[in-house]
């Protein structure tokens, strides 16, 4: 999480893993050599116009290991887990992120709208 910019602390991750897997979703990890070199969220979700649909969230890779096909084997797995759930998966990245729509459209994600986040610390 710390590649992409998001300071979290271990306590935290471990906390949203358990939030996740509370709400019924799933993490994802990648390994190489004991080292966590990959991970990935998903889970299913609702809306008023969407309906149920799948959310592949959070995936990083780690610099050094980007272009080998780990990013590319966590998505196909988590895609595996939400078709027998839902019949569409979504999926958000930052728009500078250019690299990852890149990856995403390759693996057959379409672009459908463009949308700004807003949020509001309680």
């Amino acid at each position: 999480m710390h590649e992409l910019g998001y300071p979290v602390h271990e306590e935290e991750v471990r906390f949203n893993i358990d939030q996740i897997h509370r709400r019924n979703g799933i993490v994802l990890v990648a390994e190489s050599g004991g080292k966590v070199v990959g991970c990935l969220s998903a889970m299913i979700n609702a809306g008023l116009a969407e309906g149920m649909f799948g959310e592949i969230v959070s995936l990083v890779v780690s610099r050094e290991y980007r272009g080998s096909g780990i990013g590319r084997r966590l998505a196909t797995q988590a895609e595996e887990w939400l078709k027998p759930q839902v019949g569409k998966i979504r999926v958000r990245a930052n728009s500078i992120r250019q690299d990852a729509h890149r990856f995403y459209q390759s693996l057959g994600y379409k672009e459908v709208k463009t949308q700004i986040s807003f949020m509001k610390y309680v």
